[in-house]
């Protein structure tokens, strides 16, 4: 009956705070509940092993039901962060996270997490690149300026800090995206009225490379050049537009008479570009692979009455391997036309 009789203990582990930790922007307060039928002794060990795992302040109360939560305050100039948890059945309950008594190093990373980055962060649900929701709307959000400069024919390292700058976001290049940057690479498409996200996807593919953006624990984002052979998931060139309305590209549905008689492929669709009023990237990567040069493959269409998108879709059925295209949006949800092999690479 040992165990009826605690009704108040109370085991308060106040950690010995350094000057580095007062300095620390965030403070870090612990508080577990035990049901009254945990055993003292279980309550103890738990206790004994949470004094050692980073937190600034540690403190068991006895109670029916644990609250779990974690909650954020002001406290002179730093941050308090309170986290609530229980010990039920054998196992310690926190925010977002269970433990057992074995996984002192699990429960101090999740610690140092909240230590790092908050709760806000920390315990959010990851998406993409392992960013939070918001993390990502931010980010999409410093991609969506607008380079104003030509870049067709400009270095491509040159574009790649005038976009740093722009964005506001440290850019890391690997061993790969460094030789590739210091080889005196151009800017093979114009890119000016693009969104930087866009942009510096577009510039990376046609080096090998591809835009990956990375997060260290407590750090900020950062947008890194990778080789593509590398990596599985990067920053894309352009993101779907299905539901794109036919109106944001007026001049692609508009019927009047073609004539195009062996022509190279070039010539007809800097035709339709500048005609239609469309804006297009390339995927030159694939394009080389499959060999194919558009002032070499010449097409034919004839039509009485047609339109741009069919003008397109029939010219670039005439390569071998044939090409296609789809209409994608930069981030500012300007429309244009990715144009690439029916069978790109990665």
């Amino acid at each position: 009956m040992r165990r009826l009789f605690l009704l108040a203990i109370v085991f308060s582990v106040s950690a010995v705070i350094s000057n580095d930790a007062l300095a620390q922007r965030r403070i870090i307060e612990l508080e577990i509940a035990a049901s009254r039928f945990e055993p003292v002794e279980t309550q103890q060990r738990w206790m004994q092993m949470l004094s050692k795992v980073g937190a600034d302040r540690v403190r068991s109360k006895t109670s029916g039901s644990g609250t779990v939560k974690v909650t954020e305050s002001e406290l002179a100039g730093s941050v308090r962060v309170k986290v609530q948890g229980a010990i039920n059945k054998g196992k310690l309950v926190l925010p977002a996270r269970s433990f057992t008594i074995h996984q002192k190093t699990a429960i101090a990373d999740y610690i140092q997490q909240l230590r790092d980055d908050g709760a806000d962060v920390s315990l959010a649900e990851k998406k993409a690149f392992g960013l939070t929701s918001q993390q990502l709307f931010d980010l999409n959000s410093a991609l969506k300026a607008k380079l104003k400069s030509k870049t067709l024919g400009v270095d491509s390292s040159e574009v790649v800090q005038s976009i740093k700058r722009m964005v506001g976001i440290r850019i890391v290049p690997d061993k790969t995206a460094k030789r590739a940057l210091a080889g005196g690479e151009k800017v093979i498409d114009e890119l000016a009225g693009f969104s930087a996200g866009t942009a510096l996807a577009a510039i990376a593919r046609p080096l090998g490379l591809v835009l990956v953006p990375k997060r260290k624990q407590g750090q900020e984002v950062e947008l890194h050049l990778l080789d593509y052979r590398n990596v599985e998931e990067f920053w894309p060139i352009g993101w779907p537009a299905d539901n794109l309305p036919r109106s944001a590209l007026p001049g692609m549905y508009k019927k009047f008479p073609i004539e195009i008689r062996n022509a190279p492929l070039d010539q007809a669709i800097n035709a339709v570009k500048a005609r239609a009023n469309v804006s297009m990237l390339f995927d030159h990567n694939s394009m080389a692979i499959a060999e194919i040069d558009l002032t070499k493959s010449n097409v034919t269409f004839v039509k009485e009455s047609s339109n741009y998108i069919n003008l397109l879709s029939k010219v670039l059925n005439q390569t071998k391997p044939r090409m296609d295209f789809e209409i994608r949006m930069d981030e500012n949800g300007k429309p244009f036309l990715w144009m690439s092999t029916s069978n790109p690479v990665r």
